[in-house]
């Protein structure tokens, strides 16, 4: 899954939350400028290698499926909007945020009028106008095109260009997090596509554009091929400026310990996402900075409440008590992720202060339990009504992670008397669509872990509305509640910053109270970076590559 979303519980190794900001271990960061006094023999100045674990299945995100498609498109494309390192918004294609205070958002919240900037052009010399941004909406709502979701764009009632520069923007009902969507930072991020270039396609999905795409951005991609390295080199002609790289290079390495070696080589010069397992090995490179950023996604144990057994609120708590989420973040993320208290990041204006929190506490979860009419049985499982206490756990295949996480489970649940039996899928079909046959689609667990990455906006309501369960949303839990469809509906009716806060505290507390999921831990995101690099600011969402232009090395 792409952002606004499940991440593969595979990718949870991969990433790496306290305040805003990145801790940083040694000095990155750093004045602008060249390398031109590089410290290390091994640093090429002007020229960034970059290595991964992900290979993209598109350079086009409006038709990929991966994350790393929109890490790649923050060099090539451009967006309306960017999200810096202090979670605001940057002017990138618009020139300005519509707000109801500048009258770019109407009174009754239907009308959206967006400046672009002039003087833009694609990297072919063509000149970025509205009639590129009408272009891009039609094609995320062309039906034979494979967009991995419309939500955003599928409230729009209607889209004008009264001139080349200005987008009017009609929408069928108010829905605050739109200006944190519309082709800007959101859980599915779709940057501005080239009108006269694209409009001859019937669809999209399978163009030579896909693999060698035009767009506004800083740096112009030369070519991919599947399994080879991409190449970017700086645009010339990018608005803001030449860009102080000359070359990137991202060399996708599907395994965690090359990439480590390619380190220790001193063969690449930054990691990004790299994997919390590698964490004390990462920290001893010599010439890298390390730095951990506090990022809008959390690990879980969801709790699906169509089961017999979970849909008792009782057992539910008990289930949080009896797990100590400190001992999976010290043993499983060696201390690198750290313990939430929502789904609403710490660093988010929407998170709520004083939430009562689940600590660990055995003795209460065998009360809760004995409450709720288990009783312990002779081999320590309990058993109610002849039936045992035994839970189905849902784990993706390969996932080291998943892995570790489920065998502590087994073993904190066991010793209040809860059974786990876990069974392990295949990425593919774990986090298939409903018609597929998707285990969290279609609810074939009682216990799944994976992870939840957001954007910008904190709108949870896919995740939690009762008309969001499978297969019209992601509410794979299953849990309805009047209370929190009430404030799902004010958060995402009202633009004012007040009102949608005070609806997200209610959210927060009621999904603390009915614990629908478990949440274990937020990410911080590990980047190494050669200690030559300067200007690289990590954002807290949808991607750390906000300010390429800026980098240097």
């Amino acid at each position: 899954m792409r952002r606004h979303g499940w991440v593969r519980a595979a990718a949870l190794a991969l990433g790496a939350l306290a305040g805003a900001g990145c801790t940083k271990v040694g000095t990155a960061g750093g004045s602008p400028g060249t390398a031109a006094g590089a410290a290390h023999a091994w640093t090429q100045p002007g020229l960034l290698r970059i290595a991964g674990l992900s290979e993209p299945d598109s350079l086009n995100p409006l038709v990929g499926n991966q994350q790393i498609d929109n890490d790649l498109s923050m060099f090539w494309a451009g967006y309306l909007f960017n999200l810096d390192d202090r979670n605001e918004f940057v002017p990138e294609l618009a020139t300005e945020m519509p707000t109801l205070r500048n009258g770019d958002i109407s009174r009754d919240g239907l009308t959206i009028v967006y400046h672009l900037r002039r003087g833009v052009l694609w990297q072919d010399g063509a000149a970025f106008t509205a009639g590129d941004v009408l272009f891009t909406y039609r094609a995320i709502m062309n039906d034979r095109n494979n967009i991995p979701s419309r939500a955003g764009y599928d409230v729009i009632a209607s889209l004008a260009a009264p001139d080349p520069h200005t987008v009017v923007v009609r929408l069928k009902r108010p829905w605050s997090p739109f200006v944190a969507t519309f082709f800007t930072m959101s859980g599915t991020p779709y940057p501005v596509l080239p009108k006269h270039l694209l409009e001859k396609y019937p669809d999209i999905n399978r163009i030579p554009y896909n693999s060698k795409p035009v767009g506004t951005g800083p740096f112009i991609i030369d070519g991919w091929q599947r399994g080879q390295k991409i190449v970017f080199h700086a645009n010339p002609h990018y608005w803001r400026g030449r860009p102080k790289l000359d070359r990137i290079e991202y060399d996708p390495i599907p395994d965690e310990n090359t990439v480590l070696t390619r380190l220790q080589a001193h063969e690449v010069d930054m990691e990004f996402n790299a994997p919390s397992v590698q964490y004390p090995t990462l920290q001893k490179l010599a010439g890298y900075n390390v730095l951990l950023t506090p990022f809008t996604q959390f690990a879980q144990l969801a709790l699906n409440v169509k089961s017999p057994i979970l849909s008792d609120v009782r057992v539910r708590r008990a289930l949080a008590y009896a797990t100590n989420v400190p001992e999976f973040i010290t043993d499983i993320t060696h201390g690198v992720q750290v313990p939430g208290d929502s789904d609403q990041p710490a660093f988010s204006w929407a998170h709520a202060s004083g939430l009562p929190r689940y600590t660990f506490d055995p003795a209460r979860a065998r009360r809760l339990l004995e409450a709720a009419g288990w009783q312990a049985g002779p081999d320590g499982v309990r058993t109610k009504a002849g039936q045992r206490l035994t839970l189905v756990a849902a784990n993706v295949s390969g996932s080291s992670v998943g892995n570790a996480a489920f065998v502590l489970a087994q073993r904190q649940w066991r010793d209040v008397g809860v059974d786990l039996e876990v069974k392990n899928y295949v990425s593919s079909l774990f986090f298939a669509a409903y018609g597929a046959g998707g285990i969290l689609q279609t609810g074939k667990f009682d216990v799944a872990f994976f992870s939840w990455l957001n954007g910008e906006d904190p709108d949870d309501s896919t995740e939690f509305m009762c008309d969001q369960a499978p297969p019209a949303g992601q509410n794979v839990y299953h849990f309805c509640d009047a209370q929190v469809d009430a404030a799902e509906r004010v958060a995402l009716g009202s633009y004012d910053l007040a009102i949608r806060k005070r609806a997200y505290d209610g959210i927060q507390r009621r999904l603390v109270d009915e614990e629908p999921t478990i949440i274990m831990w937020f990410v911080r995101r590990i980047d190494v970076v050669n200690s030559d690099m300067r200007n690289f600011k990590p954002a807290h969402a949808v991607t750390d590559f906000w300010n390429s232009w800026e980098w240097s090395i």
